[in-house]
């Protein structure tokens, strides 16, 4: 393990385990380059007041200007001058900008690689992730801490103009849901039987890609054990168990 002095913010569950695909995303990258930091829990209600205090930039602006604070964020203190971070592809791109593996092959983003991992965040984000909520909203709700259940509900309610549990897809609406996004599994399957060999979208060896496909395989299992845990370990040959197996190593959480 590389001793460096990374503290890494991420949302607390009443798991022993975040559940957001995001913070994963930015965990795998940690621990698969073998770097060592420290983990600080925020609740989402403290997620901005946190990242002020902390100087850790916005993650995005909204039309109107105003700054959106998220997680995952890191703050990188091992080279004197603090480094402060938001959004986990800008983390993980300095995390291999400042620490380069030795090995070239087992770089997380290899040379011309950025616009291919873009389109492919975008056609995860639209195809998948975007078609998950309705159908895992209340499971995501149950994990939960206490606190954040009563945020979570404002934020939902707000936006969809009705209440947490109308937004819940059921019945054939929820069948079907599921058929899309086992169809956009099945797609990424068609692309990555195009490898020889190994689980991962450059094979044997993790990249950005797996990062960001990972972190939502890991958050659907753990939101979701009874439901969406058992049909991805069903879908197309028991492959996304196999990822998820493949994964394993690198998914400890370091406190």
């Amino acid at each position: 393990m590389t001793v460096t002095k990374i503290l890494f913010l991420d949302i607390p569950t009443v798991l022993p385990v975040s559940t957001s695909p995001n913070t994963w995303k930015v965990r795998l990258a940690l621990n698969y380059k073998g770097l060592s930091y420290v983990t600080r829990w925020v609740e989402t209600a403290d997620i901005e007041s946190v990242c002020k205090s902390l100087g850790i930039p916005p993650t995005s602006f909204s039309p109107s200007g105003a700054p959106k604070y998220t997680l995952p964020a890191i703050i990188d203190r091992t080279h004197g001058e603090p480094v402060a971070l938001s959004d986990s592809t800008p983390i993980i791109e300095y995390l291999e900008r400042t620490y380069p593996d030795p090995d070239p092959g087992r770089a997380l983003c290899p040379p011309y690689t950025s616009s291919l991992h873009a389109l492919f965040e975008h056609h995860l984000a639209s195809s998948i992730t975007g078609q998950l909520l309705p159908v895992l909203v209340m499971h995501m709700y149950d994990k939960k801490t206490p606190r954040d259940r009563v945020h979570f509900r404002q934020r939902m309610e707000a936006a969809f103009g009705k209440k947490l549990e109308e937004i819940e897809l059921k019945g054939p609406e929820r069948a079907e849901a599921w058929k899309r996004i086992e169809g956009a599994f099945d797609f990424l399957v068609a692309c990555m039987a195009k490898n020889e060999k190994g689980e991962f979208f450059s094979g044997q060896q993790l990249t950005l890609a797996d990062c960001s496909l990972g972190g939502l395989l890991l958050a659907m299992k753990y939101d979701s054990p009874d439901e969406a845990l058992i049909k991805l370990k069903d879908w197309s040959g028991g492959k996304w168990g196999r990822y998820l197996s493949a994964l394993e190593e690198w998914t400890v959480v370091h406190s």
